[in-house]
């Protein structure tokens, strides 16, 4: 098999703990494991520090040279127009995350001039899922053969495998002002009908901003404070505690345009619960490796939580499967092994 050739690979940040910054330098690496070590070039990079004249400069500067260009993000799509004026034969790439080529307005307008330089400056898109795929091809018109399926990818700790001894619910997410569709509320609602089933049932929510309070405030009005733990943000070592002490994952989430953290909790053998409908429902086999529930169905919720929380055997097993789930399609290797695919194509 032929190596591929090395790529030009810009994006907005590879630098701090966000999902795209994690993507970021998870597709660096990958380029220089299958042999295709890319010229970089971050928006937010010290060198570049946010200055879009000198971000088209350096790219420029690499274009002739690169048979490929990778975009990191649709608001980097202006420098395809600039590439392909300087390398006609060439390719481009964008990686599509999510709700950002939704076309959804409330969080990013599709500008006029778009969908049409989509079609004409970018020859694939690599989407993580094909909940995403349908709404960036109705946002932007692109025809289904432009798209690539290329899933996110997280590391594999060392698995803690065996009953979890605790019916502890876990839930991770920002708690911004404008995740209130990650239905973290759902939760709490859910956990009284919960507890008259199992009455040792906890629920920790890990993650912070304004919805913190709200959902403390909602606890307090449902009288279930004593079971409800909101740390806010905390370290990676109080995280995987948390995930070691949980006996299922739990997000109703209706906005994930993929879901890395479902697959974090599968890596460390726990099972999750999801809302149908949206990507994270496409990874789940129900019953198998978790469970889904309509969205906004706070009984359905709390059933799916307590037929897990009174089986730990139960949900031990489905922790099992969806941690080779993780090894067989979401590990670094899969990620790697698309990522040559991709460029192959």
């Amino acid at each position: 098999m032929t190596e591929p050739s090395a790529p030009l690979f810009v994006g907005l940040s590879a630098e701090g703990p966000g999902g795209i910054q994690r993507f970021n330098r998870r597709i660096i690496t990958g380029l220089g494991e299958i042999g295709a070590a890319p010229r970089c070039v971050m928006l937010n990079d010290a060198a570049i520090a946010g200055r879009r004249a000198r971000l088209f400069r350096a790219v420029m500067g690499a274009a002739r040279r690169a048979p490929t260009l990778l975009l990191g993000h649709v608001n980097l799509l202006p420098i395809a127009a600039g590439y392909r004026a300087l390398n006609s034969v060439g390719r481009v790439i964008l990686f599509a995350h999510g709700i950002e080529v939704w076309g959804d307005p409330t969080y990013r307008r599709v500008r006029r001039w778009e969908p049409a330089a989509m079609r004409a400056l970018v020859d694939h898109v690599a989407v993580v899922s094909d909940f995403s795929r349908g709404r960036m091809a109705a946002a932007f018109g692109v025809a289904p053969d432009r798209f690539h399926l290329f899933p996110n990818a997280v590391d594999l700790p060392p698995l803690e495998a065996g009953v979890r001894p605790t019916p502890t619910i876990l839930a991770v997410a920002r708690l911004g002002a404008g995740e209130r569709e990650k239905r973290v509320d759902d939760l709490i609602r859910a956990l009284p009908i919960v507890a008259a089933s199992v009455p040792a049932a906890r629920l920790t929510i890990i993650g912070d901003g304004p919805l913190r309070a709200e959902l403390a405030g909602l606890a307090a009005t449902l009288g279930a404070s004593g079971r409800v733990d909101l740390p806010g943000s905390v370290d990676d070592h109080v995280l995987a505690q948390a995930y070691a002490d949980a006996r299922v994952f739990a997000l109703p989430s209706t906005k994930e345009g993929f879901g890395i953290v479902y697959l974090e909790a599968w890596a460390r053998g726990v099972p999750v619960v999801a809302a149908r409908g949206g990507a994270p429902a496409e990874m789940i086999a129900d019953g198998i490796d978790g469970l889904s529930i309509p969205p906004g169905d706070i009984s359905a919720l709390a059933a799916a939580l307590i037929a897990l929380l009174v089986d730990p055997e139960a949900a031990a097993r489905m922790g099992a499967a969806g941690r080779a789930k993780v090894e067989r399609y979401y590990s670094a290797q899969a990620f790697s092994a698309n990522l040559r695919r991709l460029l192959e194509r």
